[in-house]
């Protein structure tokens, strides 16, 4: 009967194994097919680029002494094209998703990383494990802030354990939901998606995350983050 035990136990542990090996996989297929099609975004981007580089080009030749009437239509151009240059400089550092896709790893690795700042944006937030990676980075010197929906801050959020060690954190004033999932890192890497930092969303649900570099953006969601943090208490 023990060696029967012993067998069962050792399928079942092999089936878990496999199990999590064909999820990783899946995982990493899905995240290769999301690279490819940026890469195919960003190279059509790039000949646009090159196609109105010329068209501009075109124009001011031939608007030599007509500048002042079509001065307008150039600028709009131009500017269509510091916008384009602006979506190269975007670069996806990961997609993953849940359950068990790697999103709380992903979450903590980008946050040992910090140099400067952390700006959280939090609907649910109870893994004890994000909370020690955001502290960690505090005691070492990195500017954090964070703002948690009021709603979800009960005595598993890890609002108490930010708020102990010091950190400054507020829950949201808005009288419907801040419903943000959003981490901004040293004013250049934005972490967004559906995914809440619990374990519900770690091992349960299906969610979605996302990291991008881009200053740009960073700074959309800083001002956002800005927003919200002076409103809330």
């Amino acid at each position: 009967m023990a060696r029967k035990s012993r067998v069962r136990l050792i399928s079942i542990i092999f089936a878990l194994i496999i199990g999590l090996l064909i999820g990783n996989y899946l995982s990493e297929i899905k995240y290769m097919e999301e690279r490819e099609r940026i890469k195919v975004e960003l190279a059509e981007k790039n000949k646009r680029i090159e196609e109105l580089n010329e068209l501009v080009e075109d124009l001011q030749a031939w608007l030599e002494g007509n500048t002042t009437i079509y001065s307008e239509k150039i600028a709009l151009l131009e500017e269509h094209i510091t916008d384009l240059e602006k979506q190269l400089r975007i670069k996806i550092l990961g997609v993953y998703f849940s359950p068990r896709g790697g999103c709380a790893d992903a979450i903590i690795s980008w946050i040992n990383r910090a140099n400067t700042s952390i700006y959280i944006l939090i609907y649910s937030f109870t893994l004890d494990s994000i909370g020690k990676a955001i502290i960690e980075a505090y005691s070492r010197g990195v500017d954090v802030k964070a703002v948690f929906e009021k709603s979800q801050i009960t005595q598993y959020s890890e609002y108490w354990r930010l708020r102990d060690a010091g950190i400054p954190v507020r829950n949201d004033t808005n009288h419907e939901s801040m419903h943000h999932k959003v981490v901004i890192i040293d004013g250049e890497i934005v972490i967004t998606g559906s995914y809440n930092w619990s374990k519900t969303a770690e091992e349960k649900n299906n969610e979605n995350l996302i990291i991008i570099r881009s200053k740009d953006i960073a700074e959309i969601y800083r001002e956002e983050f800005e927003k919200i943090w002076d409103k809330s208490v």
